[in-house]
Formats: C-alpha cells, structure tokens, sequence
C-alpha cells in the first residue's frame, strides 16, 4: 500500500537468480555456475522474494455478532489473471512450503466508548477485533454447500463458543474505547520463533494488541501452495462496533 516501496514480482526474481547464479562463471571464465544453494541463501538474506497483494478500500461496519469475511488472498504462487479458468497457472516457486513473509495492513477503529478499566494495556478488554482462516486449495472450485469450507456467518455466539471472545490465535484487537482510526501493520515471518507461552508473547499481546499464539512462525511456514488466507472482522455484545476503513495483506514467497 506505499508506493514508495519496490515489491519484485515473478519474474524479477527469476532473473536475479539467473544473474547470481552465473557470477562465478563469469569470474571464473568456466563453465562451473554458483551454487544453488549460495543462491537461495543470499536471495532469502535479502528478502527477495516474490509478491502479492489483496486489498479492501471502503469503509465496512461489523457490529455485534455480525462477522464479516473482509477479504481472501489470492491463493499462494497462483496468477490472479488465471484463477477462475479452467487452468488456473502456478507462478515459479521454491519447495512445497515457499512462503516466507505476510504483511497485514488494518486501519480501524471501535465505537469509541466503554471497555472499563484497561489493567492490562490500551487493547485489554477490547470486544472488536481480527481474525485470520486457512483456505485450502483455494484455486479450486468451492465444495459443495454439505461441505463448507469457511466458517458459517451466524448471528449469535453461545458461552464456550472459541469464536466468542478473541482468542490466543487472533491476529489484531482494536484498542479499546478509541473513537480515532488506528492503523496496525502485522508482520509474520518465517523465521519467527517466540513461543505463546513466553514473557515476551504476553508483553506483545498486551502493548501491541496481537495474538500470543501468531509470533511463532508456524502459520507461514505451513502454508502451501494454492492456500488462501482469509481476513474476519468480529464484534461482540451490545454497543460494540467494529469500524473498517482499510484492509491489505501482502504474501511474499520464495521463488
């Protein structure tokens, strides 16, 4: 969403990788070509990898018990221009898992009002949040409707339902009681290893609003090709609203 930034796509890469790969021939003046592996390891140094984004511009309102899906990503290493073909086309990767970072963009904010007493930081007790769901093989036509693959948008959540509250899992809370837009940039990567039962996942959780259970790197390196990622806006009980102004989320994956 800044246009400032340079963001390489397919192809760019493919061609750095034939440049580096080819430097030691050229030193050399021999047939020998850099190591793969050498190339890999400077291309993933550099965070050179490739991109997509998928965004929603325009203000949504979810309120109380009203889940929206805000947006779904464009399933992982496939080109948008070929999905919804007969022969949607997977773009160049690297390995079965190849995805290596996910930048998630949200400007938003509650109804302003409430919350009680915040103990805990500017996001404790905060009933308006984000929520993040695994499509898989989402290039594929959708199952049939007596095998859902989204959770079902209902109108009531039930004491013990896990959707009732956010959860460890969740990827960003509102601050409570905030009556001005707030922008958050989430950022998962690959390499992530703080555990959800550490110090440091609690002090994140409670400063920056995200969930302790997302700082661990898992749910990047898991994904696959054709997968998807879905964004939830969710709000609970009665005065609760959950104002969306802006939503991106930006794959990256090595090729």
């Amino acid at each position: 969403m800044n246009d400032d930034v340079y963001y390489p796509n397919c192809y760019d890469v493919l061609k750095v990788r034939y440049l580096l790969q080819h430097i030691w021939k050229w030193k050399r003046d021999s047939q020998e070509l850099f190591p793969l592996e050498l190339v890999d390891m400077i291309l993933d140094a550099a965070e050179h990898w490739a991109t997509s984004e998928s965004s929603l511009e325009g203000e949504t309102t979810v309120r109380k018990d009203q889940d929206q899906v805000l947006l779904t990503t464009v399933p992982l290493c496939y080109d948008v221009k070929t999905l919804g073909t007969d022969s949607p086309r997977v773009l160049p990767h690297r390995t079965v898992h190849p995805c290596r970072k996910i930048m998630f963009t949200i400007l938003a904010h509650d109804q302003g009002w409430g919350g009680g007493t915040r103990s805990k930081g500017p996001y404790d007790g905060s009933y308006t949040w984000f929520d993040t769901q695994i499509i898989h093989s989402a290039q594929k036509p959708p199952a049939s409707s007596d095998q859902p693959t989204h959770q079902e948008q209902r109108v009531h959540f039930e004491s013990g339902d896990p959707l009732l509250l956010p959860s460890a899992h969740k990827l960003q809370s509102n601050r409570t009681a905030e009556r001005s837009p707030q922008l958050h940039q989430i950022t998962w990567h690959y390499l992530d290893d703080i555990p959800s039962d550490s110090s440091e996942a609690e002090e994140i959780e409670n400063t920056q609003g995200r969930g302790r259970a997302t700082l661990d790197g898992s749910q990047v390196r898991s994904l696959e090709v054709g997968d998807a990622i879905q964004i939830w806006a969710r709000a609970r009980f009665g005065g609760w609203i959950n104002n969306v102004q802006r939503v991106s989320v930006r794959v990256f994956w090595a090729v």
